[in-house]
């Protein structure tokens, strides 16, 4: 899905074959002066506003979205969002997605900041037919895989302007040999009842010690923080799909129970639970 330009060696087509994109939502929403939020996203934004006026403030530096121009927001990002002084309302268009299998470390080096993509013919394309089916109030399959085409393309634009040290990190995950992949799919089948390290390193054939330097090495993080970020993922979209409580999301995920399922939750993405869900239903454009 993601590529450098550089066609990747055989060896890393397990590393490859396990990142998987999903599209949680694609809309349509009118911006009001609510949408003013402080969120560290679990999950990725894509925004092309109708109009000027929509800000973000990350590290106290305002960055104020072109209209018609295509944004990128990626996971882990703190940032501030508003409307300028002058603006009550404008329109945007947006999707949140997921990009799970890639080591959440890597993709932060890859993409630390927002992403601003020029317009180019392989974005352009994909952003109008998407555009076209929400103006057309469209809600199909097919509008479906339109938004999932152009998130295909604007993370594929997006690797162009890979940092050169998101770019080395690249390389040298690529070069890796897939030895922890069956730990990775064990947290991801058993994220409820997080799994031993002893467990996954058996998984892996390997001792304990060696099993988490190799994973640290591939992931950027220990199985537990992998772990820990999947859940809150995890948690972030079902608050925003529908209404299953916060005790059921809790005990789902392996948290102990809703206050440390809150407690973790607020650290990790800015917002409390509740807070977060009502963002997502009363104000969706968030």
């Amino acid at each position: 899905m993601v590529t450098t330009g550089h066609a990747a060696p055989p060896a890393a087509d397990a590393l490859l074959g396990s990142v998987r994109l999903e599209v949680i939502f694609a809309r349509r929403e009118q911006l009001g002066r609510g949408w003013n939020y402080e969120l560290c996203s679990p999950f990725w934004r894509l925004y092309v506003n109708g109009n000027p006026g929509a800000e973000l403030e990350l590290d106290g530096r305002r960055m104020s979205l072109r209209a018609g121009v295509v944004y990128l927001l990626p996971a882990g990002l703190r940032f501030h969002t508003r409307l300028a002084a002058r603006v009550n309302t404008l329109w945007q268009d947006y999707i949140h997605f997921e990009v799970s299998g890639f080591p959440p470390a890597l993709l932060r080096r890859l993409f630390p900041s927002p992403i601003t993509l020029a317009p180019a013919p392989e974005i352009e394309a994909p952003v109008a037919a998407w555009r076209a089916g929400l103006e057309a109030g469209v809600a199909d399959l097919a509008q479906r895989f339109r938004a999932t085409a152009l998130v295909n393309a604007a993370l594929a634009a997006a690797c162009a302007q890979a940092t050169r040290d998101g770019r080395a990190a690249w390389c040298a995950w690529l070069a890796l040999p897939p030895i922890v992949a069956p730990a990775l799919r064990l947290i991801e089948e058993s994220l409820g009842a997080p799994r031993r390290n002893e467990s996954l390193a058996d998984a892996c054939d390997l001792g304990v010690r060696q099993f988490l330097r190799r994973f640290r090495a591939a992931v950027g993080l220990s199985p537990a923080q992998y772990a820990l970020e999947r859940r809150v993922a995890l948690a972030a979209e079902a608050l925003t799909r529908g209404e299953e409580s916060l005790d059921s999301i809790a005990a789902r995920l392996g948290f102990a129970d809703r206050f440390h399922f809150s407690k973790t939750f607020k650290a990790r993405v800015g917002q409390p639970p509740a807070v977060y869900r009502r963002m997502h239903t009363v104000h969706r454009q968030c």
